[in-house]
Order: C-alpha cells, then sequence, then structure tokens
C-alpha cells in the first residue's frame, strides 16, 4: 500500500511512547478493501468513519488515518514521503481500528521509501562558497559601532 506522510507525531505517557505517522492515500479501490476487511472482522461503519473517512478537496477525495510504526521507521522517514508497505488493520478489544506496518522476524514490511523533493539543499552557513565581502562587512560595522561608542540598541 502506497501512503504520503502527512504528518509525525509522538504520544508519551508514563507507560509508553507511541511513535503515529499520520498518512493519506487517494486510491477508492484501496479505501473499499479497507472497510469490507474491517467489517468483516467486527467493525461497525461508525468506527471506520472515525479511524478512516473520504475527505474532499478540490474536487479530489482522499482518505487519511494513523498509522502506528517503529522507532527505526519514525526516524528514517520524512515528512510527505511516499511509503508503500504492508499495512494491518485490527481491531481491538476496546472497539478502537488501529493499523500498523507488518513485521516478520523483526523486520518491518516496508517495500519503498521515497524522500519528498526539496526546493532548499542547505544553508547560507553551510556553504563555503559564501562571499567573503559579507564577513568584511560586518566586521567593518561592528567596529564603528565600538570605536563611537554610541550604542542604540533598545535595550
Amino acid at each position: 500500500m502506497r501512503l504520503k506522510i502527512i504528518k509525525k507525531s509522538v504520544k508519551e505517557t508514563e507507560k509508553y511512547c507511541i511513535k503515529n505517522l499520520f498518512v493519506t492515500f487517494q486510491e477508492e479501490e484501496i479505501y473499499d478493501n479497507i472497510v469490507s476487511h474491517l467489517l468483516a472482522k467486527g467493525a461497525t461503519t461508525e468506527q471506520i468513519e472515525k479511524f478512516c473517512k473520504p475527505n474532499e478537496y478540490n474536487n479530489s477525495v482522499s482518505y487519511s488515518f494513523g498509522l502506528n510504526c517503529s522507532n527505526y521507521t519514525f526516524e528514517k522517514v520524512e515528512r510527505f514521503g511516499i511509503l508503500e508497505a504492508n499495512i494491518i488493520f485490527a481491531l481491538n478489544e476496546k472497539g478502537f481500528i488501529n493499523a500498523k506496518i507488518q513485521i516478520e522476524n523483526k523486520k518491518e514490511q516496508v517495500l519503498s521509501y521515497d524522500a519528498p523533493e526539496s526546493n532548499v539543499d542547505g544553508w547560507v552557513n553551510d556553504n563555503d562558497s559564501k562571499n567573503d565581502n559579507t564577513t568584511e562587512i560586518n566586521d567593518n560595522k561592528e567596529n564603528d559601532i565600538s570605536q563611537s561608542g554610541i550604542d542604540d540598541l533598545p535595550f
């Protein structure tokens, strides 16, 4: 199942820490398969709608839900990345629907991950090709202030 990661969240209490990815997809056929699977497991329509309900925005329908994952996966993925994994949907004894990445032999069944494209590739202070004149100008401004003895800062 291919999912776009919208948000990463951590829920901590004294007893546990749950790392969760809020994910979305747009394939109606997959949603229908999830619904029929959960209904067969004994979930009600109300429980399913609380877990994952269709949302329409700009004439496009999407489906979103919370996906539990390991610390390893949580640290490896980024917001807006595309994760393809085997997902298990289960109804717990308290009536909540949980989705998690399938684990086999201590390995999460992540089939692929595409990191989000970014328009930013670094910071100015990380770049070795900084303009040396900028440093000179800053140094001269500091010298001018200290030589004049005037402190025009509001604090």
